[in-house]
């Protein structure tokens, strides 16, 4: 499946690009070439709200009698994977221009260089 790009209105953005992409490794549209991302607070909540609720699933599992727990737990991850794919399919792409996304790949290379020197001096 392919998602509209927001600079071209085409549908140009794969799956995979979009799941991945972020400020520093925007999405590359396929019909115009133009950059874009999905927002950090929404990929990172995406990914909370999936380990939350096999969290409460491994939680309610155990709260069971051991025939039940299988299939509550395996109904939690079920509903995890529906969820991701739902919020990944509703995730909204944003524009951005080639140099904000040279300045954002300069500044996490640069926040990841301090917290190697940071774990490396403890």
């Amino acid at each position: 499946m392919k998602y509209d790009c927001p600079h071209c209105r085409k549908p140009g953005i794969t799956g995979f690009a979009k799941r991945w992409s972020s400020r520093a490794a925007p999405a590359k549209c396929e019909a115009c070439g133009g950059l874009s991302h999905v927002l950090a607070s929404t990929s990172s909540g995406i990914g909370a709200a999936g380990v939350l609720i096999v969290v409460v699933a491994l939680i309610g599992a155990l709260g069971w009698p051991s025939a039940c727990s299988a299939v509550v737990f395996l109904f939690g991850l079920v509903l995890a994977v529906a969820c991701n794919l739902r919020a990944w399919k509703r995730a909204k792409l944003w524009p951005i221009s080639r140099e904000s996304a040279a300045h954002a790949t300069t500044a996490n290379w640069f926040v990841t260089g301090i917290a190697v020197l940071l774990g490396l001096s403890s």
